[in-house]
């Protein structure tokens, strides 16, 4: 992995912050260590790192894959899990209430332009509102939703409109917090 001069920039003022007593960490070392996820050096990452500072050192792509399986790692403050936690999920679906999630990780690229389509949309939409959205079929866009709901990341109430059964999706955290009936509750 080549070094870029943010991460050298973030490198310097991170090493300060979470490993002050040991002033010779270099920057590979720090990035095995955390890649092979040892515990002391995730705890101190986390706890003690600017989320931007390590989020650059990781890289945007390895930050979302890693994270939810990192978030579970002990002692780490609750404090800074919250805040990678809302940044995970602005930088998967663009909405920081966005429940972190593994099987995020793993969507092809329609899927996940499709969870954030959903996830920018009021909860009141039919599933072909969101079709039209993405650009894509009807059909593709229902088994995508249909996915999120087996997956836990979302439920579909029923509504009728102009005389239609429409199903209207909602993405647990983002839109089924006070949702009843068919009507968001804010």
């Amino acid at each position: 992995m080549k070094t870029t001069q943010h991460q050298i920039e973030s490198w310097e003022r991170a090493k300060r912050m979470a490993f002050w007593d040991q002033g010779r960490m270099e920057f590979a070392q720090w990035l095995i260590g955390f890649k092979s996820r040892k515990a002391n050096v995730i705890r101190q990452s986390i706890n003690y790192m600017r989320a931007v500072d390590l989020i650059r050192l990781l890289g945007k792509q390895h930050f979302i894959k890693m994270w939810p399986s990192l978030r579970m790692a002990p002692n780490l403050k609750t404090d800074k899990k919250a805040i990678l936690d809302g940044v995970w999920g602005f930088y998967v679906v663009g909405d920081v209430s966005f429940p972190v999630s593994a099987l995020v990780t793993r969507f092809h690229p329609k899927k996940l332009g499709t969870l954030r389509v959903l996830a920018k949309m009021n909860g009141q939409d039919s599933i072909y509102q969101i079709a039209k959205k993405t650009g894509r079929d009807y059909r593709r866009v229902h088994d995508d939703i249909m996915d999120f709901i087996e997956d836990g990341l979302a439920i579909v109430d029923t509504d009728i409109r102009n005389g239609r059964t429409v199903k209207v999706p909602r993405l647990h955290g983002v839109h089924s917090k006070g949702c009843q009936k068919g009507k968001l509750m804010v």
